[in-house]
Formats: structure tokens, sequence, C-alpha cells
């Protein structure tokens, strides 16, 4: 244990001081300050009228050679030029034994600020060089990972979401974080777009941390785990691995350690982990992880959810909505009155299927042969009343579930989540009322959420009657199916 306490530390101690050492000098051969305002002018003399050299931006590393009045001298390494900045505007870092209780304390300040991030990885690399490995095992070092963790998600999303009047200074504070060595990861979404995405590293040493608290390692296992920052062009076996390593960091957290909210954002996330994990093992078995997700789900608190919650929850249903059909096994018989549904030899990674219809002595195939490479969830299937028509759930992407009417007497219909391109949702079958097809249906896509309960005809282009809740439709009280009802994520 001492050992791998010592290594953690070790890495820690020498990837940060590295880092640190690029822009600034060590403590021990010069004094070092940091910036304290974006936009502090580092100007040729030490007088506001002399020329300005360039703008400095909050949390930058200065070296610190001498004063003048009001001013310091300064020599930025970054830039490789000296020159004079007001006092106020930089914050000295101590040197000796007081120097790291002083630099936690800081760091705990600034960890709450929103807009300090860049300033707050500045103490925290500050702290990193001085630390020993002693101190970076210790559960002080726990806390400056989970200080980390915190600024490094602050700083991504705000670099995410800067408009216009921000960008500039956005992009400046990601460059200072770069600098440190925790530089912001760009990636590549499905509709073209690009996410920034935290560093790593922190989550990942803090997640190893033997010092670290059950609610310490679970923002580092929530850090490291957003489905939001996977990068689209994964190939199939790079997502399985992906979501392997993701299920492993969010499991062996001691849920009982947790506080309620804590603990519910941590099985939300694991609900969709699995469930992402048993549909990137479609070809081989989705039960093993499907059963965990929906175990996940089960242990939910519900009275201790709130509005802070609902993304996150609605996000866990859409995923988590196929998973119960994906535990039972796969039906021996895929026969329904008349109609049977048979399995054909397909190509690699593809279910190819057709429907047929029992007429005396033999089977005649009804409509086209119909194939997916995603997964079909046999479990779901469900014959209409009229003995003539079934619905049936496929799953084509990760965490988008379409509902399939096949038809002995019609071509076949499909009913996506929305009508916006893939991203998040699902349609469901809610049950039978006469000849009306009952459906449940709730998306994410281009940012815009959907959650409709819906009465069809014979088509599925357009519903007869909707709401948003099932509760207020009299044909979901009168013939919703009671699986849907007792089971099914969208009936929450």
């Amino acid at each position: 244990m001492n050992a791998l306490r010592n290594s953690l530390a070790t890495l820690v101690a020498s990837a940060a001081a590295l880092a640190l050492a690029l822009i600034a000098p060590t403590p021990a051969r010069a004094a070092s300050a940091l910036v304290l305002q974006d936009s502090t002018p580092l100007r040729a003399a030490a007088k506001d009228s002399s020329p300005l050299l360039t703008p400095l931006w909050r949390g930058e590393a200065l070296e610190l050679r001498g004063a003048k009045g009001d001013w310091l001298q300064v020599w930025d390494h970054a830039r490789e030029r000296g020159g004079f900045v007001r006092a106020e505007r930089l914050l000295p870092l101590p040197t000796g034994e007081a120097a790291l209780p002083e630099l936690l304390a800081q760091l705990r300040l600034l960890r709450q600020q929103a807009g300090a991030e860049s300033l707050g990885l500045g103490v925290a690399a500050a702290l990193i060089e001085r630390a020993d490995a002693d101190w970076l095992a210790s559960p002080q070092g726990a806390e400056l990972l989970d200080a980390l963790v915190q600024l490094q998600e602050r700083l991504a999303e705000r670099v995410q979401s800067a408009g216009p009047q921000q960008q500039t200074s956005s992009a400046a504070h990601a460059e200072v974080a770069k600098r440190y060595g925790y530089p912001l990861r760009s990636l590549a979404q499905a509709d073209g777009s690009q996410r920034i995405c935290p560093n790593e590293e922190p989550a990942r040493l803090l997640r190893a941390h033997a010092s670290a608290s059950a609610a310490q390692q679970a923002r580092a296992a929530l850090a490291l785990t957003r489905p939001d920052c996977t990068a689209a062009e994964l190939l199939p076996s790079q997502l399985l691995a992906l979501h392997e390593q993701r299920t492993a960091w969010l499991e062996g957290i001691a849920l009982n350690e947790l506080p309620p909210t804590l603990r519910n954002r941590l099985l939300l996330r694991r609900a969709g982990a699995w469930s992402s994990l048993a549909f990137a093992e479609r070809a081989r078995d989705m039960r093993p992880a499907a059963t965990l997700a929906l175990q996940a789900w089960a242990q939910l608190i519900p009275a201790e959810l709130g509005e802070d919650d609902a993304a996150a929850l609605r996000e866990a249903a859409i995923r988590l909505a196929p998973m119960r059909h994906a535990v039972q096994a796969r039906p021996t018989q895929l026969r329904w009155g008349k109609l049977e549904l048979r399995l054909e030899a397909a190509g690699p990674g593809q279910t190819c299927f057709q429907l047929l219809e029992q007429r005396g002595p033999t089977a005649e195939p009804r409509g086209a042969r119909q194939c997916s490479h995603g997964a079909v969830h046999w479990a779901s299937a469900r014959l209409a009343p009229d003995g003539r028509s079934l619905v049936l759930a496929v799953q084509p992407l990760d965490g988008w579930t379409e509902l399939w009417r096949l038809q002995a007497d019609g071509p076949l219909q499909v009913l996506p989540p929305n009508s916006s391109a893939p991203g998040l949702g699902v349609a469901e079958f809610a049950g039978f009322m006469g000849p009306q097809l009952l459906v449940a249906r709730e998306a994410i896509a281009e940012g815009k959420t959907l959650r409709r309960f819906e009465v069809y005809g014979p088509e599925l282009l357009q519903p007869q009657r909707w709401a948003g809740e099932y509760a207020l439709l009299g044909a979901f009280q009168r013939g919703v199916d009671a699986g849907w009802r007792a089971g099914s994520p969208l009936a929450r």
C-alpha cells in the first residue's frame, strides 16, 4: 500500500512540477506570483503611461525580480519578456513551512468562485510543486486533486458556453490551464460540432488515490464518465473498451458513505453507463450489463432527486428504457398467433428477420426482409389485438430506440423518438386500446427535449391524441400495459 501511495504521489508531483517548470522558476531559486485579474497590463516601465507590452490573464505565473514603488518587476517565462505590473494585481506565492496550509486555504476559496478556474489551477500547481510525496498521498493531496477536478469541469463548461464577449477571456484561461499541464480536450460529436471536455488526469489520479473519501471518488468517477465526452469517431471495439473502463470507474464506491444527492447522481450515471455497455455487447450477450443497469436504477432514492438532477434523470431513463427487454432471454420460438418472425443469415454484426403468416400448412412471407446493425429486442414484441401486426423495439444506436410496427398486410412502419436527427431518445409500446396503439416517447435532440404520451391509429405518421403525462389520456387509463406501467423508466 505504501508503495502504491508513493508511486501515485511521485506521478502527481513529477507531472505537475514539470508543467509548472515550463512557465515559472522553482521557488527555491526565485520568488513567483500569480496574476489576479484579467487583462492586467505588463508595461515597459513602472508607470501607467509607459508602453503596454502585453495583457496578462488571471492565473498566469510570473517570476518576481524586484520592486519599484507600487510596481513589481517581473519576468514572463511563457513569453520570454520582462516588465512591470502593479503590485495589487499580483498574488505573491508563499514559501517555507507555512506555504502548504496557506496555498490550500486559497485553493479552497478559489474552487467555489466561478471564473477563478485558471487562478485556482495556478495555486494548485504551486501546491504540487512545493509538496512532498507524503503530503500528496495524504487526505490533503486528495483534496487538492478534488479541487482540480472541479476547476477543470467548470472551466470546460465555461469555454463550451462562452458567448462572443467571453470568448477571448475563456480561450486565454484555457491556454493558462494548458501551460500548467491540464489542456482541455476538444472532441468531435456526431453532428459535426466540437465538445470541450476537462482534462482527465486529475480525476484518474483522484479515483485511484488511497486517501480519497467515497465522495471524492464519486466526483472523480462522474468526471471520468461524462456521456457527452465521447468522441464520435471511435470504432466499435474502442467504444466497448471505453464503456468497460467507465463502468469500472463507477463501481467499487461505498454508496452508504455518500450523501443522498451524490449517491443518486452516481447511480444515474451507473444506469446509463451499464446501458451503453450492454448495447456495445449486443453481438454477444446484453443481459449481464443490462441487469446491472436496472439494479442501479432500482437503488435510487426518488425523494432525494432535485431539479438539478432532472437532465441526468431523463438521460438515464432514455438509455435504460430498452434494458428491461434486454435482460430477458431470446424466445426459442418467435411466433404470435399466426404471425412468425424468422431469423435469417446476415453479415457480421447484422440482424435480419422476415415476418411470415401461417396459412394452412405453410408460412408465407409478409413484407420485406428487415435488417439492423443495432439491437433487436425480441422480448419487446407485442401482438396487436387484431392479430395482423406486431410492434417491436429496435435500438439502432446507443441511446436511440425506435418502435417498429410489422404488418401482415402492409409495409413496415417505424416511429422514431422524434423527428430530429438522432440523439438520445426512445419510442416504446405502452399498450393497446382496441385498434389504438399507445406509445410513450422521450427524447433529447438538437438541444430540445420531448416527453409525450400518444395514441395512434392504423398509421404512425400523426398521433390522434397526446399529452405530457399519461394520466391525462383516457386511453392510457383504460388500456395501458401493466408491464409498461410497472417497469418502464418512462412511466416515472
